[in-house]
């Protein structure tokens, strides 16, 4: 059997990592790089269909609540039920002791594969380049980039992201998202979803599958079991779906019943979800975004132009796939720059590009001065739109495209 040799402790034992332990990781990344280790493996990037992701979860999941500090807000904080660290562990145990690798490597079916998708988990850093991304992990910078939505948007999230195309890139375990959807699945499912004025795209990458299928999906279930009314997707006559109390930990039984509903809520509140997994230099987008997201992200500088193109092209509508939605894009990048020097006050203009992060990551070289020189490079502009100036000093920045 394969061991843990993770550096951090559990997602139930903190709500998020302690401030530097990105940087340790990182510094044990650079020694791999310096001993000749290549720096990153290029992964073409895959969709996994979200009845796929669906069909991989366990019997059921444990959760703990992670509590989001809502600094301009008079709620204080909003709380989001988020799937244990172990119970993750703990199903990846399961599959290797069953041979069963279908869940890791549908594409071979192999335990060979599912040992080798496996493999950063005997690895001595939390991050392995071009291996493993740190993905499983929440990170201090996602709960920043969540309270910053809520400062931009305000009050109406909800309302605000609708008819909008959402991107999140290095999701992980999607705090952002998840905040977003939460505020979602609250409101009032719209009486009427229409493609232009009421659906909303949301669109998750990660480098590994294996972390969407682990915590990107569940906890996007999770957000959806901790807003939703038990009566509204089960039958009047059937026993009424477990809600998950973001609140305390707690533990969500799997069944068909439960996953019919998530499917029926999602066409219910015009949710359309992607699962995208793989580098960002093999993203063919298939859209432009409206409001495009990205955490703990900028650490490597020899990454920084894949993430800086990806993110422009998402904002712009520039370079996407031959079946992407060529129109939205174009209308997109001229409304959206005209409301960049039109919008008033706090009212959120589009499109709304943030990236948070820590100024400096020690021992790699990456941080906020070479991804603003980055940015620059691509004709952009960065502000700092948060900030934290006590301890390991942390930013939420908005990129604007010209």
């Amino acid at each position: 059997m394969f061991k843990f040799n993770f550096n951090v402790e559990d997602a139930e034992q903190l709500e998020f990592l302690p401030d530097g332990d990105i940087s340790s990781a990182q510094e044990s990344q650079a020694g791999q790089a310096q001993s000749g280790m290549p720096s990153e493996r290029v992964v073409s990037v895959n969709e996994l269909a979200i009845d796929e992701l669906l069909s991989a979860l366990p019997p059921a999941i444990s959760y703990s609540p992670l509590t989001v500090p809502l600094t301009s807000s008079s709620r204080h904080s909003a709380t989001i039920a988020r799937r244990d660290l172990f119970d993750a562990r703990f199903q990846l145990i399961s599959l290797e002791d069953t041979e069963d690798s279908s869940i890791i490597a549908p594409e071979t079916g192999t335990s060979a594969q599912a040992q080798k998708d496996l493999e950063f988990l005997d690895a001595p850093s939390d991050l392995v380049p071009g291996v493993y991304e740190g993905g499983l992990k929440t990170w201090e910078c996602a709960v920043d980039l969540a309270d910053c939505l809520d400062r931009l948007l305000g009050g109406e999230s909800a309302a605000r992201i609708r008819g909008k195309r959402v991107l999140e890139l290095g999701c992980g375990t999607a705090v952002p998202s998840l905040y977003l959807l939460h505020q979602l699945f609250s409101s009032e499912p719209p009486e009427r979803v229409s493609s232009q004025a009421s659906e909303v795209h949301v669109h998750l990458q990660d480098y590994n599958a294996l972390v969407l299928r682990l915590v990107t999906l569940p906890n996007i279930l999770l957000a959806w079991c901790a807003s939703y009314q038990p009566l509204t997707y089960a039958e009047a006559d059937a026993e009424p779906l477990p809600p998950a109390d973001p609140t305390t930990p707690g533990t969500l039984p799997i069944t068909p019943e439960l996953t019919a509903a998530f499917l029926a809520a999602l066409r219910a509140y015009g949710v359309r979800l992607r699962f995208f997994a793989g580098a960002w230099e093999g993203f063919e987008l298939p859209h432009a975004y409206d409001v495009v997201l990205t955490s703990e992200t900028i650490y490597r500088p020899d990454s920084l132009p894949a993430l800086v193109h990806t993110m422009r092209s998402a904002c712009l509508g520039v370079g996407l796939s031959s079946t992407a939605d060529g129109n939205h894009g174009e209308k997109q990048a001229a409304d959206g720059l005209a409301r960049l020097e039109l919008g008033e006050g706090h009212a959120p203009v589009f499109p709304l590009c943030l990236v948070a992060a820590k100024r400096v990551y020690f021992g790699v070289g990456g941080g906020v001065t070479e991804f603003v020189r980055a940015v620059e490079g691509k004709h952009g502009g960065v502000e700092t739109v948060w900030e934290r100036a006590d301890g390991v000093k942390r930013v939420v920045m908005r990129v604007r495209w010209s």
